[in-house]
């Protein structure tokens, strides 16, 4: 049973007594070290966490304007572009400062720093700070193995950096730990690979992608582009012949019919008009394609 508070106090007679002041932390201190220790542990921590809390609200909005930032610098006039940059690189700065403060804040072996990477990852990768982005988001990856998104983002800067094996297998993982949502971590593969100029390897993640999501114009058209340039040429006497590989036709006109008036859908248009000119033949003499007669 808890000990009575006891403050011995003088009484005068006739009123007028002076009120009783007490410092329950004092009491506390005296009466019962190791509550007081304890206490003044739960306040520290409390302390701690508020910090954590503020330092990454404070980098999430950060990171929201870096985002617009990025965005304004695709459109941004070449004469704005250096500002737009700095802009972008400052915004993110400031994001990776108040995530690393949170991260000090946080208490040990807190199961949500994994959050704290990953934010700093998306940071560094919208700064283009690629080697920074990726060990960040594998610091993630380290800390919250079974998340699929951020094998996903890992894989997208590892293949930007030309680093294709590295990212396949960051691709697959995020693949197989969300299966319902694979489409994205192959598509991100196949436009990865179409990056690199590995188009013919492109193929196959592509045609993954659009077997789990055939509702993305995006993909149709990457796959009508890729299975192009995967194309057989044969020279036959003055011409090359072109034979195509099964799907290519397909593919584009699955993408127009997804995005008729889009950018997929109108990029897709082209490459089937490009597709008629080469399978009409080559002429080697001339250089010219020419077209089957209908």
């Amino acid at each position: 049973m808890a000990q009575p508070f006891e403050i011995p106090t003088q009484v005068a007679a006739g009123g007028g007594n002076p009120p009783i002041n007490l410092n329950f932390k004092d009491i506390l201190e005296k009466q019962n070290p190791e509550a007081a220790a304890k206490y003044k542990q739960q306040q520290e921590q409390q302390q701690k966490f508020t910090g954590m809390k503020e330092h990454f609200t404070k980098g999430v909005g950060f990171l929201d304007q870096e985002r617009a930032a990025k965005a304004e610098l695709s459109k941004a006039p070449a004469d704005q572009r250096d500002a737009a940059k700095q802009k972008v690189a400052d915004l993110g700065n400031q994001a990776v400062t108040e995530f690393q403060e949170a991260q000090k804040a946080a208490p040990e072996k807190d199961p949500n720093v994994h959050l704290f990477w990953a934010r700093m990852g998306e940071a560094y990768d919208l700064a283009g700070r690629n080697d920074e982005a990726i060990n960040a988001y594998q610091q993630a990856v380290a800390a919250k193995p079974d998340n699929a998104s951020y094998y996903n983002n890992l894989g997208n800067v590892l293949g930007r950096t030309g680093k294709i094996e590295e990212a396949k297998a960051a691709y697959s993982k995020s693949a197989e730990l969300d299966p319902p949502n694979a489409a994205l971590a192959w598509r991100n593969f196949g436009i990865s690979l179409y990056q690199a100029g590995r188009m013919t390897e492109a193929v196959e993640p592509l045609q993954k992608s659009a077997s789990i999501d055939p509702k993305n114009a995006q993909t149709f058209y990457l796959l009508g582009a890729c299975l192009v340039a995967s194309a057989d040429y044969k020279q036959v006497g003055d011409k090359m012949q072109v034979t195509l590989k099964p799907g290519t036709v397909e593919a584009y006109q699955k993408a127009i019919e997804l995005d008729p008036n889009g950018p997929w859908g109108t990029q897709a248009k082209q490459g089937l008009e490009q597709v008629q000119q080469l399978t009409g033949g080559i002429d080697m003499k001339t250089g010219s394609t020419k077209k089957k007669k209908p």
